[in-house]
């Protein structure tokens, strides 16, 4: 089954995957081949170095048989679903045979410690919130520095009236002083990309604002979409590359084959040159070299988040977009 998945994946599709999850209460961000504990918080910044005395390395291996990815961006965020997942760890043949997982930690302060994780135990008091995981603080924002800060982290569908009652709020907001507003697309995983729309009437409506939006690893799907409209209201990206081409297959539907259930792709869109496929028929008919050529997004300012600040709880991204809005508002 993992060779099937892996040839009906590839560089323009990461929607075709295994996509059952079973939490296990620990979840963990990754720095190049680093993985750091981002859940418990006590344990925040803490170096995983071994599972059931697997080192990380050989771990991260295995994983590379199963999870599906286009970019390394995608990649990274499903390496890091992957070690939380008890489907996919204790499917892998290193811990196939194991009724216990055992995560070696490396505390900030050197000391040594084991995390042991049951295969049947669920945990449930235990569980990190998978809402706040998936999507943040959602339809947020806030004021720093003459600059408007909208958290658009989701167009998931249970996101709707949030959605709406955030713009409408922000529309009652006396935005007379605001210079810029950056809208905070990282983490946006996709869902309803027609829920971007009440976002971009509102920045139409204040086209007078310097406009930043912020990009990195987990912007994916209907995410990529508003990234497109972001764009051609004249945004300035800043951040890290995103998880996807711009153009992919996409419009996930589920599978379920022996009772293990598939995320599978229905059609192939390119957002920037309007194009969508919703049959092989239709695809086999209007494709085109140019319309398969992997459109990579690259940002204008190409800045990632360090081990170093996310240690200390610093926003690198943010910080820099702040930063940039000053100095570029004082060069106009």
């Amino acid at each position: 089954m993992d060779y099937i998945i892996k040839r009906l994946s590839g560089l323009s599709d990461a929607h075709t995957k295994f996509d059952l999850i079973s939490p296990i209460p620990i979840n963990f961000k990754m720095f190049d081949n680093e993985i750091l504990v981002n859940y418990p918080l006590e344990l925040k910044g803490s170096k995983l170095l071994s599972i059931n005395d697997y080192n990380m390395d050989r771990v991260i291996n295995e994983l590379e048989n199963v999870i599906t990815y286009g970019t390394l961006g995608k990649r990274r965020y499903e390496i890091e679903k992957s070690l939380f997942n008890r489907y996919v760890l204790f499917g892998l043949p290193l811990f196939r045979n194991s009724e216990e997982l055992t995560f070696k930690i490396e505390k900030l302060d050197g000391t040594i410690i084991e995390k042991k994780f049951n295969r049947n135990d669920t945990y449930e008091n235990e569980l990190f919130s998978s809402n706040k995981y998936l999507y943040g603080n959602n339809c947020e924002y806030k004021f720093i520095d003459n600059c408007l800060i909208y958290n658009h982290s989701s167009v998931q569908k249970k996101f709707e009236n949030k959605i709406m009652e955030a713009i409408n709020k922000l529309q009652n907001e006396d935005l007379t002083n605001i210079d810029t507003i950056i809208i905070d697309l990282r983490g946006n995983l996709g869902g309803n990309s027609t829920l971007n729309k009440p976002l971009m009437n509102f920045l139409n409506e204040n086209k007078d604002k310097q406009l930043i939006c912020l990009t990195d690893y987990r912007v994916f799907s209907g995410g990529r979409y508003a990234l497109r409209d972001l764009i051609k209201l004249g945004a300035i990206t800043i951040g890290e590359e995103i998880s996807t081409p711009l153009n992919c297959y996409g419009n996930s539907n589920y599978l379920n084959i022996d009772k293990y259930y598939f995320s599978v792709s229905e059609c192939y869109f390119h957002p920037f040159l309007g194009f969508s496929a919703e049959s092989k028929e239709e695809f086999q008919k209007e494709v085109t070299e140019r319309l398969l050529k992997p459109m990579i997004f690259k940002p204008d300012i190409l800045i990632n988040e360090t081990k170093e600040d996310y240690i200390n709880g610093i926003d690198t991204i943010l910080n820099y977009a702040i930063f940039y809005s000053k100095n570029n508002l004082r060069k106009m």
